[in-house]
């Protein structure tokens, strides 16, 4: 598999033991690429990877869903994947309450993948749950 430099330089980083929460190039090797893998546990304890779109706003990964089985895992506490090529990372997904980011993460969906994000809001029936992703050493204490 052939890697850009910039994805190069992530995964000498994070081999290196550089903290990725910090390294606003690994969200940018997220969003330059257009499908990602994100990974969750089924409630049998099965794995299950799913490819998905993500987007970066203000230096933070955005994913959503509607009805899906990956959100039906991540609400029931399952550990979180997500993986662009070579570069994987651990994280927590919490669901977006702030309408105003909600809002220039939809943009930000439109404005990725174009006439196919735009076709398929048309035939929408319900809103969708929007996801900010935060790698473990960001999450919120518990």
């Amino acid at each position: 598999m052939k890697l850009g430099f910039s994805m190069l330089l992530i995964v000498l980083a994070v081999a290196l033991g550089a903290d990725p929460a910090r390294a606003d190039d690994v969200w940018s090797a997220f969003d330059a690429t257009d499908t990602i893998e994100i990974t969750t546990q089924d409630d049998d304890g099965e794995t299950r990877e799913t490819p998905i779109w993500i987007v970066v706003v203000d230096a933070a990964g955005y994913i959503r869903t509607n009805d899906s089985t990956w959100l039906a895992n991540i609400r029931r506490g399952s550990e979180v994947k997500i993986r662009a090529g070579e570069v994987e990372l651990d994280v927590q997904a919490e669901e977006e309450e702030d309408a105003e980011v909600y809002d220039r993460v939809e943009e930000a969906f439109k404005e990725k993948y174009g006439w196919m994000q735009r076709l398929m809001s048309r035939f929408r029936t319900t809103r969708p749950t929007v996801l900010r992703l935060l790698p473990p050493s960001a999450a919120p204490a518990e």
